[in-house]
């Protein structure tokens, strides 16, 4: 079978530019552009192994292993890439089998597999039709994971050499989230992070003291806000059950207008 490059590399950074941006929305993690493309075209590059002789299966699992690290790690930097690199070679395991359902029933010819790398000699409307469905699955599937999160939940935040335990709720409601770098944001009381506030004259002044400080539109059912946010030492979600607690990355913003009990996207603490 004759394999064409430009198909064949073009085909597969479609797939893992895609596949990287689904990743990046289970996760939660910020992912700019530039960075994703670059991981995508280490994947593409990764796609040439179809073009070896057949190789040992071990080796093939070593490949594919390898690949992933090797996108994830372009794509996401080191922080957390086991992680990342599990939940994007669920995502394209996922993909594959939505695109080979696709295939079964518009039953293209020009599918080659060799050393587990698949090529597809397919249009680029089966190709755009096949990442379209699975990003809309793998979004949907998000949300409703979302919603089943249990409401109780209690937030770990160190700030300022300073560790916090608050009580916080999951809200299915707030998806808020920073513009510029895509982080989810915990909306925190006062009161409740009166223990590093009473240091300061207000919470301006302590927000401005920590890195990443900005000020926050929060638009809600009074009306449109602005909150002081920053970005905390270390933040993570026990769940209500007492298990392990999860590291989030996240951004803080602080209101004078709720009581004692933090307002958690639901999406983090799943």
């Amino acid at each position: 079978m004759t394999v064409y490059l430009d198909v064949l590399l073009l085909s597969n950074l479609w797939a893992d530019y895609a596949l990287l941006l689904a990743s990046a929305r289970l996760t939660h993690t910020p992912l700019k552009r530039r960075r994703c493309l670059l991981g995508a075209s280490a994947g593409a590059v990764c796609s040439l192994s179809v073009l070896l002789p057949p190789l040992p299966l071990a080796v093939c699992i070593l490949l594919r292993l390898g690949t992933a690290l090797t996108v994830c790690l372009t794509a996401f930097g080191r922080k957390r890439l086991l992680r990342q690199t599990a939940v994007f070679s669920a995502v394209s395991l996922f993909f594959c089998g939505v695109l080979y359902a696709l295939s079964a029933v518009c039953r293209p010819a020009g599918w080659y597999m060799r050393n587990t790398v698949i090529y597809a000699d397919i249009s680029l409307l089966t190709l755009l039709l096949g990442t379209a469905l699975a990003s809309l699955m793998t979004v949907l599937w998000a949300r409703r994971a979302a919603a089943q999160v249990q409401s109780g939940c209690r937030l770990h935040l160190r700030i300022g050499g300073l560790d916090l335990l608050l009580p916080g709720i999951a809200d299915t409601g707030n998806t808020l989230s920073d513009a510029f770098t895509g982080k989810p944001v915990i909306v925190c009381p006062a009161k409740a992070l009166n223990g590093w506030l009473r240091d300061y004259p207000d919470a301006v002044t302590a927000a401005a003291a920590c890195r990443g400080f900005r000020m926050l539109p929060v638009r809600t059912v009074t009306g449109t806000a602005l909150l002081p946010a920053f970005q905390p030492e270390y933040a993570a979600v026990i769940p209500e059950n007492g298990g392990a607690e999860r590291p989030a990355d996240v951004l803080i913003a602080v209101t004078e207008q709720m009581q004692e009990t933090a307002v958690i996207p639901a999406a983090v603490c799943k």
